[in-house]
């Protein structure tokens, strides 16, 4: 046998997705020489493409065994542990790839890859940035650079690192998105995203030029080119997804009617360490995770998955979806203590400095039951936004197109229809976990920002601090859509936003009209 050809084959099989001929070519090789550390490696990563993160980490292990000096198995391994929420394992083991000399450019890529998702963008950067050199004609790698770039506040750098990317690949379409994000386009760049033909891409790749093409129209203050740029875009995209509001509403649904019962799981856990900052995307709370994290006893966390998919896995239901009605009934059963400790274990790589951190995944006002379950201590503040303003600016977000929690902004009016929704619940919080849960009002804050801050801080039981407020001084990354807007000065300029669209909010008034929303 040929080894060689044989890992090219399967190589070549895993790039294609024909996972059965693949895996057949690896046993193959591994009949041939069940040493042969390769086609571990390669068992792992078909593991990995079917979300079997477990079974990858013990074959990724195992190539190790064989192959102890292969830094890309210890990259790949880091990204596993990601994975399944284990950063501290995962920073361990980056930080032993870096220990090996002479990385090439794919392991440096896939090192910075890992410090990315865990939040550590500088560590990333220092990464990536080896990369770029050592394969400068790489545009994913410029691509990964700039996205570190950009949360870390270095836009001119992320610019010129996207522009990079287009360069070397036309094609890389959401580095369009991603640069027109950063406010002004070099009109060389313009002149390509207006150029671009939505109509003949995937639906992915037009919905990041749809809303690249809406953030230069909005800079030329022509709206009604804006939104039809972002409306084809995302019906488009919306035609190839099976998404019905009534899901939704049956999530939303269950949430209630589970914590409407006298909850009998509650762990006796008194760790106060964890503020979490939820509501409607778009709404503010990274502004009120800026100043929090201002605070000195404070660290930002970023916006983290694990609270949420920690619930799932406790839950151990076999539905495909993270959240959904049989995952909260069954998730209501679990043991809180175990949540509790595995959650805050998790977080450790990031919030071991001080005495409090701030995770500001904003959709975890699903998980508010769940939360103060887990801690009852728990202080959570919730942003409300005004209803066009909070619908309007999630229709012209362009949210991870692989995330279907966010698929309710394809369109206005589920966009309407889940902000009832998310109204609804937060009331329903309110009264039930009065000591817990506490809304911000958007308008007021950004209005009168001492005084909401202070009533903000008091809640949250920190000692007022003066700068807290000046959060552009705060330099602590930003891995969110708002990593451009928090560098400035806390301002109103967000407020009223929604009537540039006016023109086409007649079905969404009419609707909050019906559920007896004011939105004037």
């Amino acid at each position: 046998m040929n080894i060689s050809n044989q890992i090219s084959t399967a190589q070549k099989f895993i790039t294609t997705k024909q996972y059965k001929l693949a895996h057949q070519c690896i046993i193959e090789l591994l009949q041939f020489d069940k040493f042969h550390a390769d086609g571990y490696f390669l068992l792992a990563i078909i593991a990995s493409e079917h979300n079997n993160f477990k079974k990858a980490i013990v074959l990724i292990e195992q190539a190790i065994v064989l192959a102890p000096e292969r830094a890309e198995y210890i990259a790949h391994l880091a990204k596993h542990y990601v994975f399944i929420n284990d950063y501290v394992k995962a920073k361990q083991l980056c930080e032993k790839a870096e220990s090996f000399d002479k990385l090439n450019s794919l392991e440096l890529d896939t090192i910075g890859v890992v410090y990315s998702k865990m939040g550590l963008h500088h560590c990333a950067i220092n990464n990536f940035k080896k990369a770029v050199v050592l394969a400068p004609n790489n545009a994913s790698f410029h691509f990964n650079l700039a996205v570190s770039l950009k949360f870390t506040g270095d836009f001119e750098s992320a610019k010129n690192a996207f522009e990079k990317t287009i360069d070397l690949a036309p094609n890389y379409y959401k580095a369009y998105s991603s640069l027109a994000s950063l406010g002004e386009v070099n009109s060389k760049y313009q002149d390509k995203i207006l150029a671009l033909n939505t109509d003949k891409l995937q639906p992915d790749d037009a919905l990041y030029i749809g809303h690249a093409q809406a953030r230069i129209y909005e800079k030329q203050k022509n709206y009604q080119q804006a939104f039809q740029a972002l409306n084809q875009a995302k019906i488009a995209k919306l035609a190839h997804l099976n998404y019905r509001i009534a899901d939704d509403q049956k999530i939303f649904s269950s949430l209630k009617s589970v914590f409407s019962e006298p909850q009998t799981g509650k762990t006796t856990e008194k760790a106060d360490e964890p503020i979490f900052v939820v509501g409607m995307p778009r709404s503010g709370t990274t502004l009120v995770e800026r100043i929090l994290s201002n605070h000195a006893d404070v660290t930002s966390a970023g916006e983290l998955q694990n609270f949420g998919l920690l619930v799932k896995e406790l839950s151990a239901t076999s539905s495909p979806f993270v959240i959904d009605p049989e995952t909260i009934e069954t998730a209501s059963k679990i043991d809180f203590k175990a949540l509790a400790q595995r959650y805050l274990a998790s977080t450790r790589v990031i919030t071991g400095e001080t005495a409090r951190f701030v995770d500001k995944m904003p959709l975890n006002f699903l998980y508010v039951g769940f939360i103060v379950s887990a801690f009852p201590n728990a202080k959570i503040v919730c942003l409300d936004r005004s209803p066009l303003d909070s619908i309007v600016s999630n229709f012209r977000q362009l949210f991870s197109v692989n995330f279907s929690y966010y698929n309710y902004a394809y369109d206005l009016e589920t966009t309407a229809e889940y902000y009832l929704l998310f109204k609804d619940l937060i009331a329903f919080w309110c009264e039930k976990f009065p000591e817990n849960f506490y809304v911000v009002n958007y308008q007021s804050l950004v209005n009168s920002p001492v005084e909401e801050a202070k009533k903000l801080v008091n809640f949250c039981q920190l000692s007022w601090q003066d700068s807290l407020v000046d959060i552009e001084n705060n330099s602590s990354p930003v891995a969110t859509a708002s990593a451009v807007q928090v560098r400035s000065p806390i301002n109103n300029q967000s407020v009223g936003n929604w009537q540039r669209y006016s023109f086409c909010l007649d079905k969404v008034k009419a609707r909050l009209q019906t559920a007896g929303v004011s939105f004037d």
